[in-house]
């Protein structure tokens, strides 16, 4: 068996009229200006004004950088990095790609998409002028836009806020560090310490932007284990022309299109939940088989895992310890099935779990069946199958609860219950409340003009379909 590569839940991407290549205008009109180097005697706070007048003024801008964070420990060329851009015309036209969110103004509509929210495309008239409230009017939206870290792109706040600098420099004493070079242009650096920490904006001494942004951690890492988090707004530019059909959006047919975004119902259950299991037969590490017959009448439980899958054996230990507590119940039956390739030798799979310091029962999968009856496609996966030999839990993936949830199950199957048919038909449930809530803030698309049957068709523009990252996780 091929090693699972990553598995994502499908994404809805928001179809854009655009190339990349199309953003920017050929004129240079609104070419920045050089700025006088020669000013070093500024004080902080006076450069921290004329950063905000220079986006305040601005007519147009755009970048394209990124989101790095580095977890504490880890070296610094290991950083982790999350795309982001902006296109944003006064006073209300603006597309942004920021973390799980896609959201498209045209000075008419405001559309918005978050991927992990599939099939919904939030839809509310454009204010003649953008603000960050009116572009993070939609609760879940917003979350979104923030990510689990819960932070808002500075160059945002800059462009659409009055206050936007007040706003990131609240209760913060400003401090010129040394200057510095970033992406080979020379940079002020001012610090910012107020009570979220110390922050730093990098400003480029020739544009006068903000080219990078060191984010305040001392509420960040009461959450999360960083060591730094910053931003790069990699080809921060003002003023250039921004081609209108960055402004354009083109939905896909099956969406729905509504006045607030709703909460899914949970991932559909799997396939096999609550189906009968096949004959099925693994061998022991001394030769001995084992399967469906030897073990008719027993709750079992497999754990498909392999020597080369790290999450594994993150799960396994939690896994042993359960094991531990029903190791005397003869109703229960525990199997560590090994999906190495007959190559990997019984020692080798022995000496994994020593190491770990397992004592689960191994066996072997050299005939990759579970591939075939359980439909196993990524490690770690845990199944659960009750005496009447139907699958009664179907796990993909490593679950940190399980050492306090798979006890519960076990418990509740001894005495007869049935998890599966619990389980599908609370999801049925969800999906009805879920279909209910989304009714009542479904939008109704706009119909055509009258007379558009009599205007020739237009030729629809090249779509390049943008699909952002999600936040990281640090579950």
């Amino acid at each position: 068996m091929s090693r699972p590569a990553a598995s994502f839940p499908a994404l809805l991407s928001l179809v854009v009229a655009l190339a990349s290549s199309m953003l920017v205008g050929c004129g240079d009109s609104g070419a920045a200006p050089k700025l006088s180097i020669a000013s070093a005697g500024k004080a902080p706070r006076q450069r921290l004004d004329e950063l905000a007048a220079r986006y305040g003024e601005a007519k147009s801008y755009q970048d394209a950088g990124e989101l790095r964070f580095l977890v504490d420990g880890a070296p610094e060329e290991e950083f982790r990095s999350l795309p982001f851009s902006v296109a944003f015309e006064q006073p209300n036209r603006v597309r942004i790609h920021a973390l799980d969110t896609t959201s498209v103004a045209d000075g008419k509509r405001l559309t918005s998409v978050v991927q992990s929210l599939p099939g919904q495309v939030l839809v509310r008239d454009c204010p003649k002028k953008l603000t960050l409230e009116s572009l993070m009017s939609d609760e879940m939206l917003r979350d979104a836009m923030r990510g689990q870290l819960q932070v808002e792109l500075p160059q945002l706040q800059l462009l659409t806020s009055a206050d936007g600098l007040a706003t990131l420099a609240r209760e913060s004493t400003p401090t010129q560090l040394s200057d510095s070079e970033f992406l080979g242009s020379k940079c002020w650096r001012i610090a910012l310490d107020g009570p979220a920490g110390r922050s730093v904006m990098w400003i480029d001494q020739t544009s006068g932007l903000l080219v990078k942004y060191e984010f305040p951690l001392e509420e960040i890492r009461k959450r999360f284990p960083l060591a730094r988090l910053w931003a790069e707004f990699r080809g921060a530019k003002i003023n250039d022309s921004i081609n209108a059909v960055a402004f354009q959006t083109e939905l896909p047919e099956e969406v729905k299109l509504v006045s607030k975004l709703i909460m899914p119902p949970p991932n559909e259950p799997h396939p096999m939940l609550g189906k009968p299991v096949e004959g099925y037969s693994f061998l022991t590490l001394d030769g001995t088989a084992l399967g469906n017959q030897s073990l008719a009448g027993k709750v079992v439980v497999l754990d498909m895992w392999a020597t080369w899958c790290g999450w594994c054996f993150e799960g396994l230990p939690l896994l042993n310890k359960v094991y531990g507590q029903y190791a005397e119940n003869d109703q229960i039956a525990f199997l560590a099935v090994s999906k190495d390739d007959s190559t990997v030798t019984n020692a080798a799979v022995k000496e994994a779990f020593q190491k770990h310091d397992l004592a689960l029962p191994i066996v072997r999968d050299h005939e990759q069946v579970t591939d075939r009856v359980f439909q196993v496609e990524g490690l770690p996966t845990t199944i659960v199958i009750g005496r009447d030999g139907t699958i009664q839990d179907y796990h993909v993936g490593y679950d940190p609860n399980l050492a306090q949830t798979l006890p519960a199950k076990l418990e509740k199957l001894l005495t007869g219950e049935n998890l599966a048919k619990a389980e599908l038909e609370a999801y049925e449930l969800q999906k009805q409340e879920f279909e209910a809530r989304l009714s009542e803030v479904l939008i109704e698309p706009e119909q055509p003009a009258a007379d558009s049957a009599a205007a020739p068709p237009r030729e629809p523009a090249e779509p390049a379909t943008v699909a952002s990252e999600a936040g990281p996780s640090f579950e």
